[in-house]
């Protein structure tokens, strides 16, 4: 059987040790030749001796290279001497491995720090993009992986500059994913603490910051009697196993090789289970001027885990004091399927109607369309969804009039007032159209009021209409969703 990556040139910076050198490693094996990058005449000796062993060991040609890819020349003469070596040029894996850790809170980071660590982490990947864009394939066949981190994500003290260089990698990596669509696939790795010399040169007092992160990983968990005796015993003070070097490489491969031709522009999670990717978030919105004679009766039912609001929402309100403007948190869970907040919420909110109707929630509830106080803005809505800029997804969640009958049994769902507002969240911003702001006799400037307020919302609006059934039609229940 072939080798995955036979013929292929892989450039790997950072290549002399570390993730770096299991990745050269990994490759190598798999049947790529190499470029091995890396910055410090101190590597020299040690890139050489790796780059005999495995031309020899697996019949390839691995080349070092030193290059400073701090500088603005380095990547440039990285790929020059590169073209050297291998004539014609073409690189076919692009592994952006190379990075700095410089770790200071706050009061003690200093300029330079953030312009090594800037220049190493993002502006040297940023540059040797750019100088191998000529010499990337043509037929989509390309890979450029970059090496992230889960401080990107997860906030650890004291790594204010070295998480930033990683989000900052991060959101390039999906940026690159469009630009060079046609050339290569482009997705990154976040791994958490690896076996490694930068792992290793973390102070004592770090590790203790994050001992919780690794304690909640599942994968972390030390096992008496299968794993090393060593890490068993580092677990009782570090809260459980880092990865190792090869456990990185493996995922760097099979995102290198054929079979990964489908993904780009995602950060893959391989850090034992420190973060989850594509599973539930907490997104949440402060509701004001919310006026009740008796705030807490506005909890549906008087049970927060009522039937489908368990899924979908609870209340906590700030204030029971009667006869007082309390503000209300509403915790949403939204599935983050999607790269689109906006989409995320439609997708939720077409799962509760739809078990909201099950469930007979239907008065004031309103499936398929925004319905207002008039005929014009619903035929305004209608020609908003044929343009298709909603997606054909309409119906939002806001308030609604109380039961016709007057019982308060079926009042699932609380009102909010005249002039509710919801304000902008840290991730989506989202927007509340009241009827009356809309044309009630033109259609058109219906639909050109509700253009106008996404395009201020950055297109990742949510419209909350106050539904009030005012069209006298009946709307039946969408169909379960699968």
């Amino acid at each position: 059987m072939a080798l995955p990556l036979v013929g292929k040139l892989a450039v790997v910076t950072g290549a002399s040790r570390g993730i770096g050198l299991a990745i050269s490693k990994a490759l190598a094996a798999r049947g790529a030749n190499l470029v091995l990058a890396y910055t410090s005449a101190n590597s020299a000796a040690s890139t050489a001796s790796l780059a005999a062993e495995l031309s020899s060991k697996h019949s390839i040609k691995a080349v070092p290279i030193q290059a400073d890819l701090g500088t603005t020349t380095g990547p440039a003469s990285l790929v020059s001497q590169a073209a050297e070596a291998f004539s014609p040029l073409r690189i076919d894996i692009l592994v952006n491995n190379a990075g700095v850790a410089l770790n200071d809170k706050i009061p003690d980071i200093k300029p330079q720090d953030f312009t090594t660590s800037f220049n190493v982490n993002v502006l040297g990947p940023l540059l040797l993009v750019q100088a191998a864009q000529p010499y990337l394939p043509n037929d989509r066949s390309g890979r450029i992986i970059n090496l992230s981190s889960v401080s990107s994500s997860l906030g650890f003290v004291g790594q204010s500059v070295y998480g930033g260089t990683k989000a900052a990698l991060e959101a390039m990596t999906k940026t690159w994913a469009r630009e060079l669509s046609e050339n290569c696939t482009v997705n990154a790795i976040n791994p958490g603490p690896v076996r490694s010399e930068m792992y290793s040169r973390n102070s004592d007092e770090f590790k203790q910051l994050i001992k919780p992160f690794i304690q909640n990983a599942p994968l972390m968990a030390v096992r008496p009697g299968v794993d090393d005796p060593a890490i068993v015993e580092e677990a009782k003070t570090t809260g459980g196993r880092a990865g190792e070097a090869e456990e990185i490489a493996g995922v760097v491969a099979m995102l290198a090789g054929p079979e990964s031709s489908w993904i780009t522009g995602q950060v893959i999670c391989a850090n034992g289970g420190m973060i989850f990717e594509g599973s539930f978030c907490i997104k949440t919105f402060k509701l004001t001027n919310i006026e009740h004679d008796k705030p807490n009766s506005l909890k549906p039912g008087g049970d927060a885990n009522s039937a489908i609001l368990t899924q979908l929402t609870h209340f906590t309100y700030k204030s029971a004091t009667p006869r007082v403007s309390s503000s209300a948190l509403i915790t949403m869970e939204t599935r983050n399927d999607t790269s689109d907040p906006f989409e995320d919420v439609l997708n939720l909110e077409e799962r509760f109607y739809s078990e909201g109707y099950q469930l007979g929630l239907k008065d004031g509830i309103k499936a398929g369309r925004i319905e207002g106080r008039s005929f014009g803005m619903e035929k305004g809505f209608e020609k908003f969804l044929e343009s298709g800029r909603l997606a054909g997804k309409a119906v939002v969640w806001a308030n609604r009039m109380p039961p016709k009958d007057g019982s308060s049994s079926a009042c699932t769902l609380p009102p909010l007032p005249r002039n509710a507002r919801l304000e902008k969240n840290v991730n989506t911003l989202y927007a509340l159209v009241e009827p009356d702001t809309l044309s009630t006799e033109n259609s058109d400037d219906a639909v050109q009021d509700f253009d106008d307020r996404i395009k201020r919302a950055q297109g990742k609006a949510k419209i909350v209409e106050r539904m009030v059934g005012g069209s006298g039609k009946e709307s039946s229940g969408p169909s379960s969703t699968p």
